[in-house]
Formats: C-alpha cells, sequence, structure tokens
C-alpha cells in the first residue's frame, strides 16, 4: 500500500504559500488512483515527491509511506518505484528491447527476460518492435515502451506522470486496459497523475481533484 499522509508542497520562498496542502491517500496494492488536475497545479512535483527526485527550491512536508516503510530518508535508487515520466526517457542509444531489459530484475535469466519483453510487448500491440530505436517511434509508442519498462521493473509501486497523453484515442484505451492487467497481476499500488478526466475510468480507488488542496 502506498499512503501519503499531511503532504504539502512550496516553493523555498519566504513569501511563498503552499501550492499544495495538507494531501492524505491511500492506495491498496493491485488498484490505481487517478490524481487529475491542469497544469501547474502540482501533479509532476508530487510524482517527483514520492520518486525522490529533487527539484530546485522546491520543499515538501508530511510522510509517504509504502508498504509500512517510511520513504523520505531512503534515496531514489532505493525506493524500488516504478517511474514514467511525460518524456518517456528512453535510452536512445539502445533498442526497444535493450530499453526494457535494462532495468529487469537481475534474478531472471536472459532467456525468460527475453520471453517476457516479447510477450509484453504484443499484449501492447507493439509486437515486432523489438529492434527498433527510439529515434524511429511516434510519441504514443516511446510512452507504452516507457510504461512497459517501468512495469517490468517489478516496482513495488508504479508512478505515471501522462501516460497516455500522446496515445490516439484506439491506443489509448487498448494501452489503459494493459496498465490496469499489469497493476492488477503485479499487486502493486498505482498513482496516476493527468490532466485528462477521461482517465478516472481506470481508477478503482476514489479520483482526486488536486484543485481543492491549492492553498
Amino acid at each position: 500500500m502506498l499512503e501519503l499522509i499531511d503532504i504539502s508542497l512550496k516553493w523555498n520562498s519566504p513569501k511563498e504559500k503552499p501550492f499544495l496542502k495538507n494531501l492524505n491517500l491511500k492506495i491498496k496494492n493491485g488498484n490505481i488512483l487517478c490524481v487529475f488536475g491542469k497544469s501547474g497545479v502540482g501533479k509532476s512535483s508530487l510524482i517527483n515527491v514520492i520518486a525522490g527526485i529533487t527539484e530546485d527550491n522546491l520543499l515538501f512536508e508530511g510522510r509517504i509511506v509504502l508498504n509500512g516503510k517510511i520513504l523520505n530518508d531512503i534515496p531514489t535508487e532505493k525506493r524500488k518505484i516504478g517511474l514514467l515520466l511525460q518524456d518517456g526517457a528512453l535510452f536512445p542509444h539502445l533498442t526497444v528491447e535493450q530499453n526494457i531489459y535494462f532495468g529487469m530484475n537481475k534474478r531472471l535469466k536472459s532467456k525468460e527476460k527475453l520471453i517476457l519483453i516479447s510477450e509484453n510487448l504484443e499484449k501492447a500491440n507493439m509486437e515486432n518492435f523489438q529492434n527498433r530505436y527510439p529515434n524511429t517511434l511516434s510519441g504514443g509508442q516511446k510512452s507504452r515502451i516507457a510504461c512497459l519498462r517501468a512495469i517490468l521493473s517489478e516496482p513495488e509501486v508504479l508512478l505515471l506522470d501522462e501516460p497516455f497523453s500522446s496515445l490516439d484515442p484506439e491506443h489509448r484505451n487498448t494501452f489503459r486496459n494493459f496498465v490496469v492487467s499489469k497493476v492488477k497481476e503485479s499487486k502493486i499500488p498505482c498513482l496516476l497523475v493527468t490532466h485528462d478526466e477521461s482517465d478516472k475510468i481506470i481508477s478503482n480507488e476514489k479520483s482526486i481533484d488536486l484543485n481543492i488542496f491549492r492553498s
């Protein structure tokens, strides 16, 4: 379970008030919670704080708890978080297969990893993309690969920042369903932040409008 307890965010300036105040939420394992709001309300900053990514001059208060463990002072690389940012952040010099392979659990044998990659690319409607490079992919294709990489890294929580924004309607619905199935299968909590209220369709926790936590 992921819990955010009394989270407040503000810019480090004496005159600044918190732009996000007293946010509390819980996401059970296997569930998705959608946090939505317009650009500038703090969605990406919230994702970064949970992941332990430092933003210049950003201060936060509160506790981040994952499966009973407080994450506040734990380095990003040890938080066991699967993260998909808006730009996808694929390695340009690696193929699709290599990008996904890079983050997978080291206990798996190479053959097992390749089979998993192939199976999941097919489920994401991207079969035969193994040897493609990121510069040959559309924005939506890059998002799907980055999301697959995050999911197949076997995280304890999945954080998604606008994962469907660059997809056309047909692929958006298909990939939404894929994400739901993988979260349930992995039995991990998932936090999805978005400006698109239609994404609430995949939230099986009560969706949160971030605007109501603005001070």
